[in-house]
């Protein structure tokens, strides 16, 4: 008996319900103001952890949503923000030492309803601000006031997984989980360094292996130093020159944001320029993450 017709059948039946995912979740953040702002507020919690409080994005998910959390902390960490993945029966057993107050926690969950992270929640610092990447708008996580914003990749009920194979295996959630979550790390890293110059240099210092890293290789600094140091005979006295240089110019930039650190007794003001949709990224005041209703309301 001759399977490969079914096996194709059923290949580009999972590959069209894909695809039909991936352009409903395209155009659900072209046009849904609910999803664009609660965007806008998941950035918000990102960059003000990453550039403010200089804490780092922990990443916490059980079954597929582990390895998805585990990819996208993957990451975080090569495009610079710091980032680490926290499983959640194992931080009932002591890893939630890993957790500080400066930090966020991104809570990877289809249903939003899922057993070890509710189990979770209640030992959780108030300070610590959690984004829910989920599939659901309503869910039992996302009623919670430590929840300041979801990150929602609509999926309708024609297109969840046991509704396509008949089984929950999660495929097609997955997909659009992991979509979004990219995109919205990107953007992140845009938000952080403008620069997409500056931002090639450390991507290739920090992913120097492989094609990727073969790449980018003449971007590296760590490379090129490398390989200076190997040859020392070969320009000796321009190259000492250029280092000497360089030398000047980095203690004359040190001494200049030396003078505007002690100029500056009020801390750092964040200026992004708004987008043509007027949606902009804004400073943490004071209440960012207080834990009250009033919060959530302004949120959810």
């Amino acid at each position: 008996m001759d399977l490969s017709p079914l096996a194709i059948s059923s290949v580009q039946k999972t590959l069209a319900f894909q695809r039909e995912a991936m352009s409903i979740i395209a155009h659900q953040y072209e046009t849904d103001e609910f999803s664009k702002n609660q965007l806008v507020q998941s950035l918000n919690t990102l960059y003000n952890t990453s550039i403010y409080h200089r804490g780092k994005i922990v990443l916490c998910g059980i079954g597929k949503s582990y390895k998805i959390a585990a990819k996208l902390v993957a990451t975080l960490n090569s495009l610079a923000i710091q980032s680490s993945i926290l499983h959640p029966s194992e931080a009932l057993h002591g890893d939630l030492g890993m957790l500080r107050e400066g930090d966020a926690l991104i809570f990877v969950t289809a249903s939003g309803n899922t057993p070890e992270l509710l189990n979770l929640l209640p030992h959780i610092s108030l300070n610590i601000p959690i984004v829910l990447l989920t599939c659901c708008r309503e869910s039992k996580l996302s009623k919670s006031v430590q929840v300041k914003s979801i990150l929602y990749a609509e999926l309708p009920s024609h297109l969840k997984e046991d509704s396509i194979h008949g089984l929950p295996a999660p495929t097609v959630s997955a997909t659009v989980t992991l979509a979004l979550a990219d995109a919205t790390i990107l953007a992140l890293s845009e938000l952080i360094e403008a620069d997409l110059a500056k931002r090639k240099v450390s991507f290739s210092m920090n992913h120097p292996g492989g094609s990727i890293g073969a790449s980018l290789s003449h971007l590296n600094v760590n490379m090129l130093r490398q390989q200076e140091s190997e040859s020392p005979t070969e320009g000796t006295v321009s190259a000492q020159s250029e280092r000497k240089e360089n030398y000047r110019s980095s203690s004359s930039s040190l001494l200049s944001l030396s003078q505007i650190a002690s100029s500056t007794s009020r801390g750092p003001n964040l200026y992004i320029p708004s987008s043509s949709n007027g949606i902009s990224i804004s400073s943490p005041s004071s209440s960012d993450y207080d834990d009250d209703t009033s919060t959530k309301s302004r949120i959810l």
